[in-house]
Protein backbone atom coordinates (compact mmCIF):
# COMPACT_ATOMS: atom_id res chain seq x y z
CA UNK A 1 0.00 0.00 0.00
CA UNK A 2 1.47 3.20 -1.28
CA UNK A 3 1.32 5.83 1.76
CA UNK A 4 1.96 8.51 -1.40
CA UNK A 5 -1.01 8.65 -2.78
CA UNK A 6 -0.51 11.25 -5.25
CA UNK A 7 2.90 12.98 -5.92
CA UNK A 8 2.63 13.67 -9.56
CA UNK A 9 2.39 16.97 -11.03
CA UNK A 10 0.14 18.21 -13.23
CA UNK A 11 0.77 20.00 -16.68
CA UNK A 12 -1.44 21.87 -18.96
CA UNK A 13 -0.58 20.98 -22.53
CA UNK A 14 0.21 25.24 -22.84
CA UNK A 15 3.83 26.57 -21.35
CA UNK A 16 1.85 29.42 -19.88
CA UNK A 17 0.16 27.96 -17.05
CA UNK A 18 1.43 26.60 -14.07
CA UNK A 19 1.79 23.15 -13.23
CA UNK A 20 0.50 21.85 -9.67
CA UNK A 21 1.30 18.78 -7.55
CA UNK A 22 -1.26 17.28 -4.64
CA UNK A 23 1.05 15.91 -2.00
CA UNK A 24 -1.59 13.64 -0.18
CA UNK A 25 -0.45 11.38 2.54
CA UNK A 26 -2.91 8.62 3.86
CA UNK A 27 -0.58 8.44 6.78
CA UNK A 28 -0.71 10.79 9.54
CA UNK A 29 2.21 10.68 10.12
CA UNK A 30 3.41 11.02 7.17
CA UNK A 31 1.70 14.66 6.99
CA UNK A 32 4.18 17.33 7.31
CA UNK A 33 4.42 21.12 9.33
CA UNK A 34 3.63 24.86 7.16
CA UNK A 35 7.73 24.86 6.67
CA UNK A 36 8.44 21.14 6.04
CA UNK A 37 5.88 21.52 2.77
CA UNK A 38 7.29 24.60 2.13
CA UNK A 39 11.28 23.39 1.75
CA UNK A 40 9.37 20.41 0.23
CA UNK A 41 8.05 22.29 -2.51
CA UNK A 42 11.01 24.46 -3.03
CA UNK A 43 13.44 21.42 -3.03
CA UNK A 44 11.68 20.82 -6.77
CA UNK A 45 12.13 24.68 -7.86
CA UNK A 46 8.79 25.02 -6.80
CA UNK A 47 6.69 27.24 -4.10
CA UNK A 48 3.52 26.35 -1.82
CA UNK A 49 0.45 27.25 -3.66
CA UNK A 50 -0.53 30.65 -4.02
CA UNK A 51 -3.79 30.94 -5.90
CA UNK A 52 -4.26 34.59 -8.31
CA UNK A 53 -8.30 34.16 -8.48
CA UNK A 54 -11.64 31.97 -7.94
CA UNK A 55 -10.36 30.32 -11.93
CA UNK A 56 -7.37 29.16 -10.39
CA UNK A 57 -9.50 28.22 -7.59
CA UNK A 58 -11.73 26.20 -8.83
CA UNK A 59 -9.21 24.20 -11.23
CA UNK A 60 -7.55 23.13 -7.94
CA UNK A 61 -10.91 22.12 -6.66
CA UNK A 62 -11.28 20.35 -9.53
CA UNK A 63 -7.78 18.76 -9.30
CA UNK A 64 -8.66 17.57 -6.12
CA UNK A 65 -12.03 15.97 -7.02
CA UNK A 66 -10.59 13.86 -9.56
CA UNK A 67 -7.91 12.34 -6.67
CA UNK A 68 -10.88 11.84 -4.58
CA UNK A 69 -12.94 9.88 -6.61
CA UNK A 70 -14.13 7.14 -4.94
CA UNK A 71 -12.06 3.95 -4.81
CA UNK A 72 -8.59 6.07 -4.98
CA UNK A 73 -8.58 5.71 -0.96
CA UNK A 74 -7.98 10.08 -0.76
CA UNK A 75 -10.34 10.98 2.32
CA UNK A 76 -10.00 13.88 4.68
CA UNK A 77 -6.85 15.69 4.82
CA UNK A 78 -6.40 19.79 4.71
CA UNK A 79 -3.80 20.82 2.43
CA UNK A 80 -1.27 23.53 3.44
CA UNK A 81 -1.27 26.44 0.99
CA UNK A 82 1.42 28.99 0.49
CA UNK A 83 -0.51 31.86 2.66
CA UNK A 84 0.79 32.89 6.21
CA UNK A 85 0.96 35.59 8.50
CA UNK A 86 4.08 37.42 10.09
CA UNK A 87 4.40 38.82 12.84
CA UNK A 88 3.52 38.91 16.52
CA UNK A 89 0.67 40.23 18.95
CA UNK A 90 -1.39 42.01 16.16
CA UNK A 91 -4.79 43.40 17.05
CA UNK A 92 -7.40 40.93 15.39
CA UNK A 93 -8.37 43.88 13.22
CA UNK A 94 -5.47 43.90 11.05
CA UNK A 95 -4.85 40.73 11.18
CA UNK A 96 -7.00 39.48 7.49
CA UNK A 97 -4.45 42.28 5.77
CA UNK A 98 -1.29 40.65 7.20
CA UNK A 99 -1.83 37.23 5.76
CA UNK A 100 0.88 36.92 2.28
CA UNK A 101 2.00 34.59 -0.05
CA UNK A 102 5.41 32.90 0.67
CA UNK A 103 6.14 32.89 -2.99
CA UNK A 104 6.04 36.77 -3.27
CA UNK A 105 3.09 36.99 -5.01
CA UNK A 106 0.57 40.00 -4.23
CA UNK A 107 -2.59 38.10 -5.31
CA UNK A 108 -5.46 39.89 -3.14
CA UNK A 109 -7.63 36.76 -3.44
CA UNK A 110 -8.66 35.05 -0.60
CA UNK A 111 -11.28 32.16 0.25
CA UNK A 112 -12.06 32.38 3.85
CA UNK A 113 -14.24 29.71 5.39
CA UNK A 114 -17.03 31.76 7.55
CA UNK A 115 -15.61 33.39 10.69
CA UNK A 116 -12.06 32.47 9.14
CA UNK A 117 -8.98 33.87 9.72
CA UNK A 118 -9.08 33.23 13.60
CA UNK A 119 -5.79 34.75 14.37
CA UNK A 120 -4.40 34.23 17.48
CA UNK A 121 -1.75 31.72 17.46
CA UNK A 122 -3.19 30.52 13.99
CA UNK A 123 -0.69 31.75 10.87
CA UNK A 124 -0.52 29.24 8.00
CA UNK A 125 -3.38 28.58 6.54
CA UNK A 126 -4.67 25.72 5.05
CA UNK A 127 -7.26 24.70 1.87
CA UNK A 128 -10.06 22.38 3.92
CA UNK A 129 -10.85 18.91 2.45
CA UNK A 130 -12.78 16.86 4.94
CA UNK A 131 -15.51 15.03 2.92
CA UNK A 132 -16.57 13.41 6.07
CA UNK A 133 -17.11 15.86 8.06
CA UNK A 134 -20.58 17.34 8.73
CA UNK A 135 -21.10 20.62 7.20
CA UNK A 136 -20.44 23.96 9.33
CA UNK A 137 -22.07 27.42 9.42
CA UNK A 138 -20.12 28.27 6.17
CA UNK A 139 -20.77 24.61 4.50
CA UNK A 140 -18.87 21.84 3.80
CA UNK A 141 -14.94 21.92 5.18
CA UNK A 142 -13.84 21.67 1.17
CA UNK A 143 -11.76 23.92 -0.03
CA UNK A 144 -11.98 27.06 1.52
CA UNK A 145 -9.56 28.31 3.20
CA UNK A 146 -8.37 28.30 7.53
CA UNK A 147 -5.64 29.43 9.63
CA UNK A 148 -4.20 26.88 11.39
CA UNK A 149 -0.97 26.54 13.41
CA UNK A 150 2.32 26.19 11.87
CA UNK A 151 3.36 23.08 13.32
CA UNK A 152 0.08 21.21 12.63
CA UNK A 153 0.78 18.12 10.09
CA UNK A 154 -0.95 18.49 7.15
CA UNK A 155 -1.08 17.93 3.39
CA UNK A 156 0.32 20.21 0.61
CA UNK A 157 0.04 21.19 -2.91
CA UNK A 158 3.13 22.69 -4.52
CA UNK A 159 3.04 25.02 -7.84
CA UNK A 160 5.48 25.17 -10.45
CA UNK A 161 5.86 28.78 -12.49
CA UNK A 162 6.18 27.77 -16.43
Amino acid sequence: MGIFLSGQKVCFADLKHPCYKMAYFQELSSRVSFQEARLACESEAGALLSLENEAEQKLIENMLQNLTKPGTGISDGDFWIGLWRNGEGQTSGACPDLYQWSDGSSSQYRNWYTDEPSCGSEKCVVMYHQPTANPGLGGPYLYQWNDDRCNMKHNYICKYEP
